[in-house]
């Protein structure tokens, strides 16, 4: 099933801008292909989405924008998130979508082959604003792919599930960011 994007409008000239930085730490190969997005949401569709014709309710509105990144090295990306994105409108005659930005992703697999694992890695919009950094560890045994067609995983914040032995089986990715100089 296709996805339908929402309907909004985008900032031509956003102002509230951070700078994210992404480092893969002893990745066990290559990634062909990444990926980054920021996600938005309105904060109130209540007050301002379109009502289903059947039910009534009103689904969640959300949006993942495009994030370019640029190549640093094999392991180390960067790219520019702007929390001013999508435009605060009267999108459906009903009020104004009020949008909040959400969190950055960042997406990457060995190819595309269908087959391939998705490794995903998120830092929340709170975290972003403060400049935070966030690691995620990644089971190496899922490269280059999984037994599941697309098989995505999301990785665990910490490796203290695991014994020290097994330690070494994980790879780690370090999301961080800083307020970008506009």
């Amino acid at each position: 099933m296709r996805s339908i994007e929402p309907l909004r409008n985008l900032n031509a000239s956003p102002q509230k801008a951070y700078d994210i930085r992404i480092v893969l730490k002893e990745p066990p190969g290559p990634f062909a292909e990444i990926d980054a997005a920021a996600q938005y949401d309105v904060v109130n569709p209540g007050e301002c989405g379109e009502p289903q014709p059947v039910s009534g309710a009103i689904p969640r509105i959300s949006t993942n924008e495009v994030v370019e990144l640029q190549r640093i090295s094999d392991t180390e990306f960067t790219g520019r998130v702007f929390v001013d994105r999508v435009l605060d409108e009267d999108y459906y005659g009903r009020g104004v979508c009020r949008w909040q930005f959400v969190e950055a992703r960042v997406s990457f697999r060995e190819s595309s082959d269908p087959m391939a694992s998705w490794f995903v890695a998120a830092l929340k919009a709170a975290a972003i604003e403060a400049g935070a950094s966030k690691k995620t560890f990644f089971w190496s045994g899922h490269y280059p792919k999984a037994q599941i067609d697309n098989y995505v995983t999301f990785g665990s914040e910490s490796r203290d599930h695991v014994s020290d032995a097994e330690k070494p089986e994980f790879f780690e990715v370090e999301i961080s960011a800083q307020q970008a100089q506009l």
